[in-house]
């Protein structure tokens, strides 16, 4: 392990925040576990390192399952989420998935899994398609589409609060909420961003409670429900473990898909003979999907405590207690497994890139993701001999859910 004479990742850095990958490469190239001065974090930035820590059972998303934070020796000096004036938003991530370990976590996600099976989301397939078609003919009359605002946000949360059981009218709602809520996931947020983000948590929270009980009144076809239904060892779910698990399928089934949408068609617009390979014919919508996730991932870094003594990466000891990132922008452009990694490439075919996470953790809405990627692609293919983003062009100022704030992209008529 080295520890940098300066700091290279910087997320609060707008220039970093805008492209981190070679900042990533110069981590990556000094050590296996990356570190620098003044941050509490160890880096790994390595393919096979990340792979690997993904399905280590000594390292955990929470340390709540065996340890308090005492135990751990954390207290006073505890993770800003367990901050106790973040009341609200601890309450929801109390039982959030991506939050939660075994054997809690494998209930949970064995009950929401149903609805994400690569089966369940074929059958999503005409609607998704006949929804796209929908969003984007006005912008094909007009000529253009702000990919982002006019189109993927509207595009993806139709998709996820139908799944879920939320009404069309409380989608612009849902998309306050969790586009507040999601900036506590910031490496370093701010008080103030907290503080909004914690209100947002427990207004989002408050809102799907009552959604819970009209479901419980007036069940429906949708996942609210069949989680209010569902048994588990023989139990129900409780309120607020619906709650906590609708929350997150909202914000990472819409958050995530949008920053993936709008990263893939700015890199094949940047590639013309990449998007040329796509109009022959001469390789398939599903791989260009997969490049473009790992080339510029929607999420770039997940967290895990160290939860036992004698844990080693690389020869690396890691304290117990501590913490790791595991970057998967960094991993998804290691030269170790990838040939020319900062290469765009289309033909690679590589579907086993770190976008979606991995280990027990690995995102389950992924099916559902690729889908609303194919369908936009396979719309703009059908009219578009040239891909062609408009000047005006601008990256969202947050790190960790990397993607654009405005992406306008030329149409034309069908």
């Amino acid at each position: 392990m080295t520890t940098a004479p300066e700091q290279v990742l910087v997320p609060a850095d707008p220039a970093f925040a805008a492209n981190p990958y070679p900042a990533y490469a110069i981590a990556r190239e000094q050590a296996a576990v990356f570190r620098q001065p003044g941050d509490h974090l160890a880096y790994l930035t390595r393919f096979a390192d990340v792979h690997a820590a993904f399905r280590d059972r000594r390292l955990g998303s929470s340390f709540l399952h065996r340890f308090t934070a005492e135990e751990m020796g954390l207290a006073p000096n505890i993770p800003t989420w367990r901050d106790p004036r973040w009341t609200d938003f601890q309450a929801f991530e109390r039982w959030e998935l991506l939050n939660l370990e075994p054997p809690v976590h494998t209930r949970l996600r064995r009950l929401v899994l149903e609805a994400f099976t690569p089966r369940a989301v074929e059958a999503l397939r005409p609607g998704i398609a006949s929804l796209a078609r929908t969003l984007l003919e006005p912008s094909r009359e007009a000529g253009s589409v702000e990919l982002v605002g006019s189109y993927a946000q509207h595009f993806s949360l139709a998709i996820i609060c139908d799944l879920i059981g939320v009404a069309p009218s409380d989608r612009e709602t849902i998309k306050e909420l969790s586009d507040a809520t999601i900036t506590m996931y910031e490496p370093h947020p701010t008080d103030e961003q907290q503080a909004a983000a914690n209100k947002a948590a427990g207004d989002f929270r408050r809102y799907l409670l009552d959604v819970v009980a009209h479901r419980r009144a007036h069940p429906g076809e949708d996942m609210m429900t069949a989680l209010l239904d569902a048994t588990v060892d023989g139990e129900r779910l409780s309120d607020d473990q619906v709650v906590s698990t609708a929350m997150v399928l909202l914000m990472a089934g819409h958050e995530a898909t949008v920053n993936a949408t709008s990263n893939g068609i700015a890199a094949l617009a940047a590639h013309p003979d990449q998007w040329q390979l796509l109009r022959r014919g001469e390789v398939t919508v599903k791989a260009a999907i997969e490049e473009t996730l790992r080339y510029d991932p929607p999420l770039q870094w997940f967290e895990r405590w160290v939860l036992d003594e004698g844990v080693e990466i690389e020869g690396v000891p890691l304290a117990q207690g501590s913490r790791v990132a595991l970057v998967l922008g960094g991993a998804n452009r290691d030269p170790r497994k990838y040939a020319d990694p900062d290469r765009f490439d289309i033909r690679r075919e590589d579907a086993g890139h770190m976008a979606f996470g991995g280990g027990i953790h690995f995102c389950i809405g992924a099916p559902l993701a690729r889908m609303e990627m194919e369908t936009t692609l396979t719309e703009l293919l059908d009219t578009e001999e040239d891909l062609v983003v408009l000047p005006g062009a601008e990256r969202s100022p947050m790190f960790q859910f990397r993607g654009y704030r405005r992406l306008e992209v030329a149409l034309h008529r069908r």
